[in-house]
């Protein structure tokens, strides 16, 4: 008698998997319905980018909101909106600001306004791009101690904003260091140290530029900021950051995340205020966890009254770090 090897076993489990596959296809595809969302119209919000650093002049920008699904348009008809009245105020005395549009200005200024926003000078050349600053107004310098106000009226819009630039903590050390487990001796991170003042509630920010190579600093995106909670008070603390990039920008294979011998690293630690530090924590965890389906969802916080955005007073400490 002849006995075959072969079961037709795994052939009766494959048919029926087949068919029970058929049969949920059915099912699902009978289920489909097309449903048209209506997303309700709002009126559109100014959104602000303003900053404010000790021995330095003002920076804003402004845009507004937009439809979810409304047309982005031609770049070349440029995102920031030109035509605003923008105030600061310094110890209760009111400033305006100058008006100045990318396509005005010659390559040397061009330049310079490229490295504080950290957007290539050719780039700003053949786009419009309008911000609000001054050049000549002495009393609009940042000063630590001081709060400056923020007003704001475009067309029928308008914001307000107070942020106080406070008091400098400069860095006491910084370091570059390799880590054991690296996998060459020419790869690390930079450690920088310093004192929280005796005080409760202080926030700070953290930013980086390798000269030669970033076009401005560059902050690490959900972690740049932290406030005194996580540091303590009156204390010496040390603490660790991994290089992060410039957007969009090509990584060499193995590189990414580390400065590499030879780096000279520019770094800039900020204090701010509460609002500012709520609004930045905030931006950045949303940004951070944005295709994640198991991040919590964050709501985007802003300090500017009547619109969004920040309006950022900073009291920054520079220092250098040569990666030997």
């Amino acid at each position: 008698m002849f006995i075959s090897r072969f079961s037709s076993a795994p052939f009766l489990s494959f048919s029926f998997s087949f068919s029970l596959l058929i049969s949920l296809s059915i099912v699902l595809d009978g289920c489909t319905k097309i449903v048209d969302v209506e997303l309700p119209s709002s009126d559109p919000l100014l959104v602000v980018e303003g900053t404010i650093r000790n021995g330095e002049f003002p920076l804003v920008l402004l845009s507004k909101t937009q439809g979810y699904f409304d047309p982005i348009g031609d770049i070349s008809e440029g995102f920031y909106l030109d035509g605003a009245e923008v105030t600061v105020s310094a110890n209760g005395v009111p400033y305006l600001l100058d008006e100045i549009c990318t396509q005005d200005l010659p390559p040397s200024v061009l330049e310079l306004l490229g490295q504080s926003l950290g957007i290539d000078p050719l780039f700003l050349s053949e786009n419009p791009l309008c911000a609000y600053t001054s050049f000549d107004e002495p009393g609009l310098i940042g000063v630590p101690g001081v709060v400056y106000d923020l007003h704001v009226l475009y067309d029928t819009l308008e914001v307000t904003s107070s942020s106080k630039i406070q008091q400098i903590v400069p860095i006491d050390s910084m370091a570059f260091a390799i880590p054991s487990s690296a996998l060459t001796d020419s790869m690390g991170f930079i450690t920088t140290s310093y004192t929280d003042p005796d005080t409760i509630g202080n926030c700070y920010r953290w930013a980086s530029r390798r000269l030669g190579e970033d076009p401005s600093f560059i902050y690490p995106l959900g972690g740049s900021v932290w406030d005194d909670s996580f540091t303590g008070n009156g204390i010496p603390f040390t603490f660790t950051f991994f290089r992060y990039s410039e957007d969009f920008s090509e990584e060499i294979e193995g590189e990414t995340g580390f400065w590499i011998t030879g780096d000279t690293v520019l770094v800039r630690f900020e204090s701010i205020d509460r609002s500012a530090f709520s609004a930045i924590a905030t931006f950045e965890a949303a940004a951070s966890a944005q295709g994640n389906p198991f991040a919590p969802p964050t709501n985007v916080k802003t300090n500017i009254e009547g619109g969004l955005g920040w309006w950022v007073a900073y009291s920054s400490s520079v220092d250098t770090v040569f990666c030997n």
